[in-house]
Formats: structure tokens, sequence, C-alpha cells
């Protein structure tokens, strides 16, 4: 997709007016999950991680099990949390100090930053689909070539589309590309092609459920999401690449090595949850991945059993720090992104109270 850094960059800035105050009101939703019913007040006093991130289901339940409360009791820390418009805005604004972001839009934003960021974690692969209209008879964008192809931007997802296209089928995802025409969706992705103005899309499971569960929306490749393909292409299809990640500055990471430590632990228990209970975790926050009826919330409860993008673990190794790395090459090397586009560093050593890295 051939993003100029200056393109990129006017998504920055962009982003900095709606979250110009973070952790002053505006931009930001406060956190539900830090004041749950039955959470205990932390102590004033408590070291204070401000952390920024999408609405996410997990988190919400870290506050209501009390999770989150007997976390901050037992460690003396407290977690400030908010969900600007765009946390990687958050970060460098100097208003978060970690924020959750997909790991393919770090380095088109880091390549001009000062601070130097660093991945500390996982949250999950990247579990995006192709689909195409009910009444499409393709299996793969190879056979809407020429077509419309709607997305939520040109960022995250789009991007590892473009290499499984590339590899794949010989094809050129890339924005102004003669294979495909870019369909920036106004609102759900699902709903462009629905419409007819799209012929087929790169959408979330979760924000397609109700076209996808009403089965007018079809998944392509056999509803295999990007990272699980992706995978199967490298011949790793039990290491799936990274999708949303832990994101931190190089320094505070350094100077906060009790802080890292157990945030990630914290995280670790969220993940855990998920993979014993996610259908309860659906079933109960069915708000926070859009889900309306009980009819979509079976079909992602069905779903995640096939393709579940949660990660098993926060921690990362130094295979998935590879893979990434790989990644990022391949999109430089490909045109998508900047030739000295800087990737961010992967932390796969398991932070320690006592020690930083």
């Amino acid at each position: 997709m051939r993003i100029a850094r200056h393109a990129a960059m006017a998504v920055l800035a962009a982003s900095a007016v709606v979250c110009a105050a973070c952790g002053a009101g505006a931009g930001d939703q406060p956190s539900t999950a830090a004041s749950a019913p039955d959470a205990q007040t932390p102590d004033a006093d408590a070291d204070v991680i401000r952390f920024a991130l999408p609405s996410e289901p997990l988190w919400q339940w870290l506050g209501d099990s009390g999770e989150l409360a007997e976390w901050e009791a037992a460690h003396g820390l407290r977690i400030e949390a908010s969900q600007p418009f765009k946390p990687f805005t958050a970060l460098v604004s100097g208003h978060a100090d970690i924020v959750l972001i997909d790991a393919l839009d770090v380095p088109m934003f880091a390549q001009d930053l000062a601070s130097v960021p660093v991945i500390i974690g996982q949250y999950s692969s990247d579990g995006s689909l192709a689909a195409t209209k009910r009444t499409s008879q393709a299996t793969d964008l190879a056979e809407v070539v020429e077509g419309r192809i709607a997305m939520e931007s040109q960022f995250g997802s789009t991007l590892l589309w473009s290499l499984i296209v590339e590899q794949a089928h010989g094809l050129d995802l890339s924005d102004g590309s003669r294979d495909f025409e870019h369909v920036i969706a106004a609102s759900v992705v699902a709903d462009t092609v629905e419409s007819g103005d799209a012929d087929a899309c790169i959408c979330q499971p979760d924000d397609s459920a109700a076209a996808l569960s009403a089965g007018t929306l079809r998944p392509m490749y056999d509803g295999r999401s990007a990272a699980q393909i992706f995978a199967e292409m490298q011949g790793t299809p039990d290491r799936l690449p990274l999708g949303k990640v832990f994101l931190v500055e190089r320094e505070w990471h350094r100077a906060h090595p009790r802080e890292t430590s157990a945030f990630l632990d914290l995280w670790e228990t969220a993940l855990a949850h998920w993979h014993t209970s996610y259908p309860e975790i659906i079933a109960a926050y069915p708000e926070f991945l859009s889900l309306q009826t009980q009819e979509h919330v079976d079909w992602l409860t069905h779903h995640v059993t096939r393709n579940n993008w949660i990660a098993p673990t926060v921690h990362l190794t130094e295979a998935d720090a590879q893979t990434y790395q790989d990644a990022v090459a391949r999109l430089k090397a490909g045109g998508h992104l900047p030739a000295d586009t800087r990737a961010p560093s992967v932390i796969t050593n398991r932070p320690t109270p006592a020690g930083g890295q």
C-alpha cells in the first residue's frame, strides 16, 4: 500500500486533536473496570500505571470479577485506564505509560519519534477475515481481482493481508494498485459489502457478526483468519503472528521493572481466563464485542472455537519476535512501509521485580 511517512504522521496528528487531553477527559472514556461495584478503592498513594486501550471485554472482566482490585492491593499499584480514539497518540503525548495497539501500526509512527517504543507483551493475533457478499462464488481475494475491497483503514490488518495476497496470489493489495481498489468504510465494514459498494472486505469477526451470522456476508479462505493463513504460509501454523500488543517507551520499561512484571502478570490471568471461559465472557459482555442479539453471540462463540485470536500467553518468545521482524522487513521490501522504517524492539525475556530487561 506504499504508505508515505507524511500520510501516517497526518493520521497521528489528526488523532492528537481527539486525544489532546488524554487522562483529563477529552477523547477518553473512563475505565468502568476500575470502578466496578465489588472493587475496593486502591491506596491513593499507590504507584500509578497509565494505560490506554480500546474497548475490550477482558479489561471489563478484570474489574467486575475483583481481579483488578486484588492485584492492585497485592502490588501496591493502581491502573488509570483510558480509551482514547488513538491509544498510540496517548503514548506519544505522554498521557499513557502503556498502550494496547496493533503491532503492525507501530513502525509507521515510530520512525519519526524521539522516543523508542518496545513491545513488552502480546494480547492477540490478527483475527480479521476476508469476506464477500452472499451471492459471490469467490473463495479468495484472487477471485475478486480488480474489485473493490472495503476495510477499516490501510493500516493494521490490511498490512498483513497485503503480505498474504502478495505471497499467495502474486497480487498487489496496495492502495492505488491496478489489482484492487480500496474502499475505506465510514461505519461497519460489512455494511459496505452488503450495500453493494464493495465486492469484498477485510473485516473483524466481532464487528461483522450480524452479517456473518445472517449469512449475508460469507467468509473466504474457509473462514481462516489473517493470522492463521499467514502462519500456515510460513510453515509455522502453531505460531500466529502478533496482532494487538502492549507497547511502552524504552526508558519507561527500563525504569519500571516491577510495574512491567506485575502488569504482565495481571494480563496473564486475564488471557488464561478467556481460554477457559470465553463463552461466558462473550455472553456477559456482548456490547464490548459489537454484538446485539443472541444469534450474534452464538455465532461468535462458535467462531472462536475454530479461530481464537486471543493469545495463549502474554509473554513473547524469540520466535515470536523473529516472525514480527520478518513481517516488517517484508512490508518494507514490498514498498508497503518506507524503506528506512524502524521496527520496535520486542522484549522476550520475562521481567522480574529486581531487573528490567
